[in-house]
């Protein structure tokens, strides 16, 4: 393999466990759960559930940034 073909190979590679970090913590954030449990338990988390206000207001900022 070419040193192209590495770098090219890594960047797609860091892209997709991007986004994979990235929409694992963006569904934390907007679970409504009081304990969480990701990657097979290597991550757990207890929180308080949030209100509906805070919910309904942190999709309709998603929203209006993917526009």
């Amino acid at each position: 393999m070419s040193g192209a073909e590495v770098i090219a190979l890594i960047s797609v590679g860091a892209t997709a466990l991007g986004t994979l970090i990235t929409t694992c913590f963006t569904s934390m954030s907007l679970s409504r759960c009081k304990n969480i449990s990701c990657c097979w338990d290597f991550i757990i988390c207890d929180r308080d559930v949030v209100s509906e206000e805070v919910v309904a207001r942190e999709v309709e900022l998603q929203h209006q940034n993917r526009q």
